[in-house]
């Protein structure tokens, strides 16, 4: 029923995306892999076509509702607990009245729990702040599925347009060789720049064949992540940025992985107080009413006690629970400041890698634009004999060089902003789905 609901909720989900993507879309399925083909995907739809088929997500919402039976374990302790016991052989009671031989008997009895110095109460607080934290980590767990895939999604976008900027370094490639073979025709040059060309031609070729085999491998990681194979991959949202003093402004307290943190710890000092209340006694009222059948008479035995349970001595069973749950507090509470540390880490590297990125892209942009100005001039200097062919070449490779500089920074850009929303947990509202607090989470239970 837990895994129902949840999936129910991720395809309901998949039924928002669909207002962008066409059932129509779908074009293909391949039944041995299980993936759909269709004929474009935004970010937004992968992250939620992964969400829906990742794993990890039905592993943790089962964990959910584990806790969930937990809490209902620790409640029934403040029920009354009904019991039917009957027995039938020989029995015999002598006392100073003579014997008497029981043949049989049965009753029903009811004990109710009125007092226990914390045990229950404790019990209940203590597995209520581990479905919290269990509840935060499903939090996570959906961010984790969306960096992981959005990754994967920039990956693709990456060696798509690498793939695009080598084919059109081809091209002008081939124009450099048609321009020498008319020179070559003409007399005007060695067959020698023909040559030259062809080589370098074929060199990039090689990197056309390499980036489509990237590409094809990214696209393949996607799929099963996705569960779709999409003709055309929409462009990574802009908003995807990160600001200069956004490490300043990181909310810990509205970050999954801390929250869970935080609950464990909270649910560890509820394991002290409930180790603790074991030092003092449990009062229960019992009552009850049995029937025997003996071989002189047959006879009912009421009964309606006030009952008090008092361990005296245990040979210091108690005061090591309590240590034991001290030491898991401890535990708990260090988390928390780990937890805190691993986000501020993330982030911090992440936005170093941001800007390191940026500032690679603008290097590569003015690269790009000087060599873009100086093949124009190379090429009417060479059909005036004043370049070489080596000059023209060179000035291909520097074009080249500044379009995958800046296609690789880009990139690296936008992987370093998708690592740091995560880090804060921004990164599912970012690309256009909302972001489910704690108390809006499906009901799993």
């Amino acid at each position: 029923m837990l895994h129902m609901r949840l999936c129910g909720f991720l395809r309901f989900s998949l039924l928002l995306t669909f207002n962008f993507v066409s059932f129509g879309a779908i074009a293909d399925y391949h039944i041995s892999s299980g993936i759909f083909s269709i004929t474009s995907m935004t970010l937004k739809e992968s992250i939620l076509f992964a969400v829906d088929r990742d794993p990890s997500i039905i592993q943790q919402a089962a964990q959910l509702g584990i806790s969930q039976a937990k809490i209902d374990e620790a409640r029934s302790g403040w029920m009354p607990k009904i019991s039917l016991n009957g027995s039938a052989g020989h029995s015999q009671t002598t006392d100073s009245s003579g014997s008497l031989r029981n043949s049989a008997a049965l009753g029903l009895s009811l004990t109710q729990l009125v007092y226990d110095f914390g045990k229950t109460n404790n019990s209940i607080s203590q597995s209520s702040a581990q479905r919290d934290s269990y509840r935060y980590q499903l939090m996570g767990a959906l961010s984790d599925v969306a960096e992981k895939t959005a990754l994967n999604y920039a990956e693709v976008k990456r060696y798509n347009d690498l793939l695009q900027a080598a084919k059109e370094s081809v091209l002008a490639l081939k124009n450099v060789e048609q321009l020498a073979t008319l020179r070559a025709d003409a007399g005007v040059s060695s067959t020698s720049d023909e040559l030259q060309a062809r080589t370098r031609i074929a060199s990039m070729q090689a990197m056309v064949e390499q980036y489509n085999a990237a590409l094809n491998s990214a696209r393949a990681r996607l799929a099963v992540l996705t569960g779709m194979q999409a003709e055309t991959y929409s462009p990574v949202p802009s908003n995807l940025i990160v600001e200069p003093d956004s490490l300043d402004r990181i909310d810990y307290s509205l970050i999954p992985a801390v929250m869970a943190a935080q609950n464990m710890e909270r649910s560890a000092q509820y394991g002290v107080e409930t180790a603790k209340s074991q030092y003092w006694p449990t009062l229960s009222l019992k009552g009850g009413r049995t029937r025997y059948e003996s071989d002189k008479r047959s006879y009912w035995d009421d009964q309606i006690q006030l009952n008090i349970d008092a361990q005296l001595y245990q040979g210091g069973a108690v005061s090591a629970r309590v240590r034991q749950a001290e030491g898991a507090r401890a535990i708990a509470s260090s988390q928390v400041d780990q937890a805190r540390f691993a986000v501020l880490q993330k982030a911090s590297v992440a936005q170093a890698d941001w800007t390191g990125a940026r500032g690679r892209m603008a290097a590569a942009k003015l690269q790009l634009e000087h060599a873009s100005r100086a093949r124009d001039v190379y090429k009417n200097e060479y059909t005036l004999s004043k370049r070489s062919i080596n000059d023209l070449l060179s000035v291909e490779q520097d074009v080249w060089q500044g379009s995958s500089s800046k296609i690789m920074a880009e990139y690296d850009g936008w992987s370093s902003a998708i690592n740091y929303a995560s880090a804060v947990d921004n990164l599912m509202t970012l690309v256009g789905i909302e972001k489910n607090a704690a108390e809006k989470l499906p009901d799993l239970h």
